[in-house]
């Protein structure tokens, strides 16, 4: 969302499988969504399996719901994403909406970057370390303010980090001006810049 610097390949540390399927993406939604309801518009550029793609979507929380939503470039729907609880529903609408990847990985990533951190948020200063369901999770504050935030399989497969990093630190639930999240698992990158954040 879950781009600014792209891939220039594959990440280190993990081999895509010829085709990505939604069970290939180890690890839980959550079914709780923690933090204030939005709606934002972003501007996502990557690079996925050696193709750059870029685009404009809506994400929007509004309790447990959670509604991602991919804009053709006339502003129209290209897919919708919906989550309540632990049921997920995705329309494509158009062509512009082929996703580069499943849309359970696009909602994963929103999970990680916002929703399937450590508990007790906002964290003392400096570096933390625990586990979220079967993943060990590091995450590193300054000023009340989350900068970075790292995910690995327990078991090891696969294998490989995620990084989510966030520039000037998320504070609040509410996301920065710009992040970056490196998938070492998949060889993919995404930057996100949040164009409009409007509380809800």
């Amino acid at each position: 969302m879950l781009i600014g610097a792209c891939a220039k390949g594959q990440a280190s540390g993990s081999a895509a499988p010829p085709e990505l399927k939604d069970a290939d993406y180890p690890g839980a939604l959550a079914t709780t969504l923690a933090g204030p309801d939005f709606m934002a518009r972003q501007r996502l550029r990557g690079t996925a399996r050696g193709r750059e793609f870029g685009g404009e979507v809506v994400l929007q929380k509004q309790g447990d719901g959670l509604t991602l939503i991919g804009l053709t470039p006339f502003s129209t729907k290209a897919f919708v994403a919906k989550q309540q609880g632990a049921a997920v529903q995705v329309d494509v609408f158009a062509p512009e909406g082929k996703l580069p990847f499943p849309p359970r990985f696009m909602l994963l990533d929103v999970h990680r970057v916002q929703f399937l951190g450590l508990p007790g948020a906002p964290l003392a200063d400096g570096t933390h370390a625990g586990e979220v369901g079967e993943e060990a999770v590091t995450e590193v504050w300054q000023g009340g303010a989350l900068l970075e935030r790292r995910f690995e399989r327990k078991d090891g497969k696969p294998a490989g980090t995620i990084v989510v990093t966030y520039e000037g630190g998320m504070k609040d639930g509410a996301l920065p001006a710009r992040l970056k999240l490196v998938n070492g698992w998949f060889g993919y990158e995404i930057a996100v810049e949040t164009l409009q954040w409007q509380p809800l």
